[in-house]
């Protein structure tokens, strides 16, 4: 299965090994989607991504601009965003414009930035 591929699975086959019970089933089943959903978030260009379009729509162009990323690299991760349904889009004319679909994408970023932000500062810089 792809890392876009996040949403559609039944809990049956969470439950390919038979000395899992059906509630441990849908535990390793969640705990699949949520490691695809996170290791779509492992990849620094997407997050660069995510920051550029966490507060407003912006077109693809502008996203490009913002993060400094080849067109085709942004192209093709926000195809994967897209199709994991993270970001949403529209067109108008020759424009597409990607917008944030999940906010609990954007509180997750947030919240792992802040604390790391906020431990880094707190630890003694070497000298």
């Amino acid at each position: 299965m792809s890392e876009a591929n996040l949403s559609t699975s039944s809990t049956a086959e969470a439950s390919y090994e038979p000395w899992v019970s059906p509630d441990q089933a849908e535990v390793h089943f969640i705990l699949e989607r949520a490691s695809r959903y996170f290791s779509l978030l492992a990849e620094p260009a997407r997050l660069r991504i995510l920051q550029a379009v966490c507060d407003k729509e912006c077109s693809v162009q502008e996203i490009v601009g913002q993060t400094s990323l080849p067109q085709p690299n942004v192209s093709r991760h926000l195809s994967l965003l897209f199709n994991a349904g993270v970001l949403s889009r529209r067109r108008d004319g020759t424009f597409v414009f990607y917008k944030v679909s999940d906010p609990l994408v954007t509180q997750l970023c947030r919240t792992v930035c802040v604390h790391l932000a906020t431990s880094a500062l707190a630890k003694p810089s070497v000298v």
